[in-house]
């Protein structure tokens, strides 16, 4: 019986020494460093400096056509031919879509003998009243007769001055026959189709000219005094990556537009070589003022939130936060206007993951 008791206190009397022992020979303090260790974040560091940078404003925008004219027909009737294709070059005048048109052309040609009918109705009525004229001078026919013949002669001319009247309508319609471009471009949206049939205003086509492009802007109260009339902007678009084209503000929008609070601006680009085509986003940076000395840290650096601006110091092997106030973004740097000093080292690596006052190691 005491031999049962005395194994009872024997196999925790063994535990303490183990663990003991274990304690003394630092393995649990092992293992809590190289916890430690874990929690501590590689990063790597960038210098604030400053940059000697041109005033700009970028901003985004769409291009259009200098001039871009809706086709539509004048009067109601079927397309009887379509005589373009989309992207085709035109001239002002170029017939586009010519219109069932027999209609037309007979009541042109009944409007034509209408007139013939009333000239020859009013030829008749002016030698009439010349004779009584002369007759009249002899004394030979009463002035009533002769009262009668000059109101014969009268509307005999209405008769030929109405006739013309129509027949300049009917005319007119039959030409409407014929549809022509109103300006030199190129054809754009086509709708019209062979066997349409069109009401008036419909719109067929587009005929655009983009010899010149507008690259169209909207610009916010804000920074509507950096904008004027003749500046000088560069626009880029993804098509062409690398290529510049340069433009000058030509347009500007005395009024803001009611639904967003903002002023539509026009910046003329020549396009003489045809590379830039309406509809296709752009990038527009406009010069806003001479070379200055700026601070400027990576865009790496800067981490956004809830509207504020950050980024990661370090100091004594720790990550502090500080919120700095940011002014125009140029590359893959960003002035900084407010909140760090010249020749303070900002981290650029993980800065998402980190948390104000998190342990930090610099790497190269």
């Amino acid at each position: 019986m005491n031999r049962l008791k005395a194994k009872h206190w024997i196999i925790p009397l063994i535990l303490v020494v183990g663990i003991t022992l274990a304690i003394g020979t630092g393995v649990f303090a092992n293992k809590q460093q190289a916890n430690t260790t874990e929690n501590v974040l590689s990063v790597k560091v960038a210098q604030t400096e400053y940059t000697e940078v041109i005033p700009s404003l970028t901003l985004n925008g769409t291009l259009e056509g200098q001039t871009s004219a809706t086709v539509s027909a004048k009067i109601s009737g079927r397309i009887e031919e379509v005589l373009v294709q989309e992207g085709q070059q035109v001239k002002a005048g170029e017939p586009l879509v010519r219109m069932e048109s027999v209609e037309l052309a007979n009541s042109a040609r009944q409007a034509g003998d209408a007139v013939r009918k009333a000239q020859v109705g009013y030829e008749l009525a002016l030698n009439d009243f010349n004779r009584y004229q002369m007759l009249f001078d002899k004394g030979a026919v009463s002035e009533q007769q002769l009262d009668n013949a000059r109101a014969k002669l009268k509307t005999a001319e209405a008769d030929l001055s109405s006739a013309a009247s129509n027949q300049s309508s009917a005319q007119q319609q039959y030409s409407y026959g014929v549809i022509t471009s109103p300006v030199d471009g190129v054809i754009a949206n086509k709708t019209a189709t062979i066997g349409q049939v069109v009401s008036p205003g419909a719109a067929l086509m587009v005929v655009q000219d983009i010899n010149q492009v507008y690259a169209v802007i909207n610009v916010e109260q804000k920074d509507l005094g950096r904008i004027k009339i003749g500046q000088n902007a560069n626009i880029t678009v993804d098509a062409y990556a690398g290529q510049v084209f340069p433009g000058v503000v030509e347009v500007m929008n005395p009024e803001a537009g009611a639904a967003s609070r903002m002023f539509r601006t026009k910046i003329k680009v020549d396009n003489t070589g045809g590379e830039l085509k309406p509809g296709m986003f752009a990038n527009i940076q406009l010069t806003t003022g001479d070379s200055v000395q700026v601070l400027t840290v990576p865009q790496a650096a800067v981490v956004q939130k809830q509207g504020l601006y950050y980024v990661f110091v370090v100091e004594n092997d720790k990550a502090v936060r500080r919120q700095i106030e940011i002014g125009d973004v140029s590359g893959s740097t960003i002035t900084v206007t407010d909140g760090l000093q010249p020749e303070t080292q900002v981290i650029i690596s993980s800065v998402n993951r980190l948390k104000d006052g998190d342990t930090v190691r610099v790497t190269q």
